[in-house]
Formats: C-alpha cells, sequence, structure tokens
C-alpha cells in the first residue's frame, strides 16, 4: 500500500512538472511571438492574463476530468502550475527580458552608423554585458534568419550566461524579502491580497466560483463585449461596445489647463473587476489622487513653474513616494529584530523555567509554564528562520555589488542602485498585498534615473553612465515585476494548506512548494524566454527601440552633461514627506484618503485605469451602502467573471493573432 501510494505521488510529481515546462515553453512562445505580431501585452496588468487564461483552462480540463474518470491534479499541483507560470511570465514578460535583450544588442550593432560610439562608448562598455559579435547580431535586426545555429549562439551566450547568473541572484533576493515579510504581512498585518483572490478561486477544489450564476452573468457580459470588439477590429460595419479612448485634452486647448496632458477616458470590464476586488479606501485614493496630480500640473502652469525641465518632477515624487512606503513597510519588522536581540538572554531564562517546571507540583503552575515556554520556543523558531531569510538577502546583495564591481561598475553606485531597486520591488510588493492595484507601472522612475538625475553625469565615470544606462533595459517600467507574485504564490499556498486544515489553528506558515516554484519558474522563465524571445526576432527582426531609448539618453547626458540635481533631490524628499504625512493622518487622524492611493496613481498606467476604478469604488460603495456586506459578498463573483471573460477572450483573439501573423484586436490598453 505504502509503495502504490508513492508511486502514484512520483506520478503526480512528474505529471506537474512536465506541465510546468510545456506551458512555461508555449506561453514564452506567445508573448515573444505576440510581441513581433503586433498582440496585446500580457504582462502589462498586475494580474498577467496570459497566465489566469492558462489556469482558467486547466482548471476546467481539471475539474472534468474529476467528474468523469475521479482523477484530478491536486490544488497543489495547480498552485505550482501558477506560481511558476507567474513568476516565468514576469521575466520573460514586457518589462524585464523583452526590453533587455534589446539594450545589450543595440551598442555594438548601431556603432558607427551616424555616431562616434565606436571611440566614446564602447570602449567604457563592461565586456560581459552586451553581445559584441555583429555577425551574431546580424540576423536578430535584419530577420529572416535562425538563431539555432552554433556561431550564433556561442556570439550572444557569454552576456546570456551573464545576465542569467545576474538575474538568478536578483529573484534569489526577491524571494529572501518574500519569506522575510510574509509571516509579518500574512499573520499580523492580515493583508487582504485583493486580485489574489481570482487564482485562490480556481484553484479550490470543485471549483465553487463555477457554480454560481452570477458569476456566468458577468463572464458572459464581459466576454460579448470583447468578442464584439475583436469582430469589430476586423470588420469595422460591425458594431462594438467600448473598447476606445475618449481624450478630454482637446477639449483644454489653451494655458494652464491644458497642462493636464492625455487625460484618457475608458471603461475596462477587467478594469471594473479588479478595482472591486480592492478595498473601498484605497479604490477611492487611487482616483482622487490622480485628479491631484492633474490639479498640480495646471497650478504648477499658473504659477509659471512649467517652464522648468521636466517640473513637476512627478518621477522623482513617484521614486521617493514608492521608497517611504517600502521604509514603513521595514519599520515594523526592523522594530520587532531589535526587540528579539534584546530578548537574546531568554535561552537562560528557559532553562531555568525547565527546572522549575519539574519542581512545581501545582497543575495550573505547570499548565502557564508549558504555554509560556512553547510560546518563547515558538518565537525562537521564527526568529531564526527569518534570521537565514535575512542572511540570505544580504549574501545576494552582496553577490550582485560584486558581479558589478568586477566589470568596473563603482562599488558605492552599484549599493546605492541596488538599495533603490530592493526598496521599490518592497513597495510594490506591500501595494499588491494590500492595495491589488491593477497597475505599478513607475515608468522611468527606477534607481538607474533617479541616480543619474540626482549624482548629475558630470560626477560619473563614462563607465559608470554605461551601467545605469544598460540597467536601463530592466528598470525601464514595473508593471510586471516578479517580486509580488512570489509573494502571492507563498500566501496562496498558505490559504490552500488551511483549507485542507493543515495548518489551521497555528502561526506557522508553510511556504515550500511556492519556494520551488518560483526557483523553477524563474530558471524555466529566463531559458525558455530568451531562446523565444531570439528565435522571433531572428524570424520577424527584432525591435530596436527600447535600446535606442536608453542610448539615446546617454549621447544626450555625453554632449550636454549635468550637475549635481538638487530639484531632484527634493522632489524625491518632497514625495517621501507627502506620503509619510497621508500615512500619519491615515493611522492616526482617520483621513479617509489611503497613502497607497497617492504612491500608485502618478505613474502613467492610471491615466488608463482611473474611469474604471472610479466605477468599481461607486458600485461597491452602494452596494454596502444599500445591501450590506452580504449583497457585497453575492455580488463578488459577477466582477470576477468580468475579468475572466474578459481575459479569456482577449487571449483568444492574441492567440489568433499570432497564428495569422497580424494584429489582433488588443482589449488591453
Amino acid at each position: 500500500m505504502e509503495r502504490a501510494t508513492r508511486h502514484q505521488s512520483w506520478t503526480v510529481g512528474l505529471l506537474t512538472v512536465l506541465l510546468v515546462v510545456v506551458f512555461i515553453a508555449l506561453n514564452a512562445l506567445w508573448d515573444a511571438y505576440g510581441l513581433m505580431t503586433g498582440q496585446m501585452r500580457p504582462s502589462t496588468v498586475s494580474l498577467f492574463v496570459n497566465v489566469v487564461a492558462t489556469i482558467f483552462a486547466v482548471a476546467l480540463i481539471n475539474e472534468l476530468t474529476r467528474i468523469l474518470f475521479r482523477r484530478s491534479l491536486s490544488p497543489s499541483s495547480l498552485l505550482w502550475l501558477y506560481v511558476s507560470l507567474s513568476v516565468a511570465s514576469a521575466v520573460f514578460g514586457l518589462d524585464l527580458l523583452q526590453p533587455l535583450l534589446s539594450v545589450i544588442a543595440h551598442p555594438i550593432w548601431f556603432a558607427g552608423q551616424g555616431n562616434d560610439w565606436d571611440v566614446t562608448i564602447l570602449p567604457h562598455l563592461p565586456r560581459l554585458l552586451v553581445v559584441w559579435d555583429k555577425d551574431a547580431l546580424r540576423g536578430f535586426y535584419t530577420g529572416l534568419a535562425t538563431f539555432e545555429r552554433w556561431d550564433v549562439v556561442q556570439g550572444w551566450l557569454p552576456a546570456l550566461l551573464w545576465w542569467g547568473s545576474f538575474l538568478f541572484l536578483l529573484g534569489l533576493g526577491m524571494l529572501c524579502l518574500c519569506g522575510l515579510f510574509l509571516r509579518d504581512w500574512t499573520e499580523k498585518a492580515r493583508l487582504s491580497y485583493p486580485i489574489a483572490q481570482i487564482p485562490l478561486e480556481l484553484m479550490t477544489p470543485n471549483l465553487p466560483l463555477l457554480r454560481q450564476k452570477v458569476f456566468w452573468v458577468g463572464f458572459c457580459l464581459a466576454a460579448l463585449m470583447n468578442l464584439l470588439n475583436g469582430l469589430h477590429f476586423l470588420y469595422p460595419n460591425i458594431p462594438s461596445m467600448g473598447g476606445w479612448l475618449f481624450d478630454l485634452s482637446p477639449f483644454f486647448p489653451n494655458r494652464p489647463l491644458n497642462a493636464i496632458g492625455w487625460t484618457p477616458i475608458t471603461l475596462l470590464p477587467f478594469g471594473v473587476g479588479l478595482g472591486f476586488l480592492m478595498p473601498l479606501d484605497l479604490t477611492l485614493s487611487c482616483w482622487v489622487f490622480y485628479l491631484v496630480w492633474k490639479i498640480e500640473r495646471v497650478l504648477a502652469a499658473m504659477t509659471g513653474w512649467w517652464g522648468l525641465p521636466r517640473f513637476p518632477y512627478a518621477e522623482e515624487q513617484q521614486f521617493g513616494a514608492y521608497a517611504c512606503w517600502a521604509l514603513l513597510a521595514l519599520m515594523p519588522k526592523l522594530k520587532e529584530s531589535a526587540q528579539a536581540r534584546k530578548r537574546a538572554g531568554v535561552q537562560a531564562y528557559k532553562r531555568a523555567g525547565v527546572q522549575e517546571f519539574k519542581r512545581v507540583k501545582d497543575k495550573g503552575a505547570n499548565v502557564k509554564l508549558k504555554v509560556a515556554v512553547a510560546t518563547d520556543v515558538e518565537t525562537q523558531t521564527s526568529f531564526r528562520s527569518e534570521t537565514v531569510w535575512a542572511l540570505g538577502f544580504v549574501a545576494c546583495f552582496v553577490g550582485l555589488t560584486i558581479l558589478c564591481v568586477q566589470q568596473g561598475m563603482s562599488w558605492w553606485l552599484a549599493m546605492l542602485f541596488f538599495a533603490g531597486y530592493f526598496l521599490i520591488a518592497i513597495g510594490i510588493a506591500r501595494i499588491r498585498a494590500q492595495l491589488g492595484s491593477p497597475v505599478h507601472d513607475l515608468h522611468f522612475s527606477g534607481p538607474d534615473r533617479m541616480l543619474l538625475f540626482v549624482s548629475g553625469s558630470r560626477n560619473l565615470s563614462m563607465r559608470d553612465l554605461c551601467f545605469l544606462t544598460i540597467f536601463g533595459g530592466f528598470n525601464r517600467a514595473y508593471r510586471g515585476h516578479p517580486m509580488p507574485h512570489i509573494l502571492e504564490g507563498m500566501w496562496l499556498e498558505k490559504q490552500l494548506r488551511d483549507m485542507q486544515h493543515r495548518t489551521r489553528g497555528t502561526d506557522k506558515v508553510e511556504m515550500r512548494v511556492a519556494m520551488k516554484a518560483s526557483v523553477v519558474g524563474w530558471l524555466l522563465g529566463y531559458g525558455f524566454g530568451a531562446w523565444a524571445l531570439l528565435r522571433a526576432s531572428f524570424q520577424f527582426g527584432g525591435r530596436p527601440w527600447y535600446g535606442m531609448e536608453v542610448f539615446r539618453q546617454l549621447d544626450t547626458y555625453r554632449y550636454s552633461p549635468t550637475g549635481f540635481g538638487w530639484a531632484s533631490l527634493f522632489a524625491i524628499l518632497w514625495g517621501l514627506t507627502q506620503t509619510f504625512l497621508l500615512s500619519t493622518l491615515h493611522n492616526h487622524f482617520n483621513f479617509p484618503l489611503h497613502p497607497a492611493g497617492f504612491v500608485v496613481s502618478g505613474s502613467w498606467s492610471m491615466n488608463l485605469f482611473w474611469v474604471s476604478l472610479f466605477v468599481a469604488w461607486l458600485l461597491k460603495a452602494s452596494l454596502i451602502r444599500w445591501g450590506g456586506l452580504a449583497m457585497h459578498r453575492q455580488a463578488t463573483p459577477f466582477f470576477m467573471g468580468l475579468v475572466l471573460g474578459d481575459y479569456l477572450i482577449g487571449s483568444f483573439w492574441s492567440l489568433w493573432g499570432c497564428w495569422q501573423k497580424k494584429p489582433a484586436y488588443n482589449f488591453l490598453p
């Protein structure tokens, strides 16, 4: 019996691994060929379209096999697939591997084409960070070529191996941070992880979500709208249902109101669905602070400050806001660590307590002492595990710094860069766990640009400028940042274990499956992602605009060097101060607007979601006001149906476009 059970568990494990490998490879090809043929970009939003569509299809087939054949994948297997595919999609997605490959290929190919890069830039480029073989780059830009040739692979291999090691350490650092914060954010702060509720429903045994009629009403409504819009894209005589942007800026042609810039109005069914899952005060804060940012631009134009370059320094303010938000999330952990160190002498006290326990005769005293000793042991165990996570993060941080210093980057600049990067990572993860924002893009607000804006190009060596330029390849935006997906995977595992009564009633947080799936997903995502993107680029011709964007900026700073950016530094501190003041007002004086709304509302992508979030807030507030929490719970499946219906039909159009090798309807703005 035991041998049969072991054999069955091995079979299920192998099937799960096979599914993970196959689906990551297929999704990497889908994403790469979608990029080349002009399809939607599935990692544009927080909840990846391709991942949710894949898990929905697998969960539906899994439920049918359970009913028909009494065999199905366990929730643990579905979790493996979801976490690994989410992390892999973040690695080969829109804001990491896709722009990075364009950046590392750009300088060698375009050197000497109407520029002096041969003598001004190439001698200062780090040796292992870019592709030096121009013959290996030829097919990447011309297309109609094959990547799977040894002479081509050999030219790309050194750079791919270095970046593979670099990104793996980066991912391990994020994994350690997630392990460090999971217990605090899950058990103590009890954050709700709003958008992770949808994949949790798809992994729940028997799929209770799909058995509710109100879910199918929302699903069919969103699917019908997406289907009609897709047909309208192909055949314009067929009417559409939404799917377009209405810009307000043409109605304000004169100063100062024209300073509002691009202000689109569009209603996205999946945006309304995701917004409904968010806490009410956070949804309110997102669209209110979006309007505040617009008012700030108008006031700047009225007072004459608009003439300053890049005023009102929105990127710097956003970076400061995210840094403050991350520091606010770090403070409880730092306080707890300090208190744990003060209790370092508890071991001696515990030993004395155990000896006293043997001498105590009173039963009540024995019970109290047992509880005290058990609690102390549990606290010490938790402290040890968190110490391991912290040491692992420090090791990754040091390893990343060493990798960069070996290639010629200044050690102080490397440390500042990674400190800024991980602060943003913590801020994004906390926002996803608490707010569930559909977007957190931070366009052009990464540490690469902030260090350049503040320190000034005149104060940096040419080698350091080249490093910051190349690092722009994975810091252009953070729409598909990997760390929130790792954290949500750990939270999902705990929820599934609680459902199965394995850890109910304890504070122990198990995360072995999510941890392994994250590592496997990262490795497979990088391997299959690099192969799929290079294969598609060699077939269709690579996209040079990412590399063009960062190296044009380098040219600008070479010809027009800048000094220390006092204005940028002040803007960062101002964004940090605003976030801290809002947090104080919200936590201590019941201010209705949440600081997390201010943090995410200034980014470019909020232009596309503010109306959907307003509608979601209005509907949710009305339901709670007039129907109470009971009606809110009954309506939630409807809004989940909006998300899944929009995602599923949108994925169909994307796959159809890849098959036809021509653009199809893109429901993602």
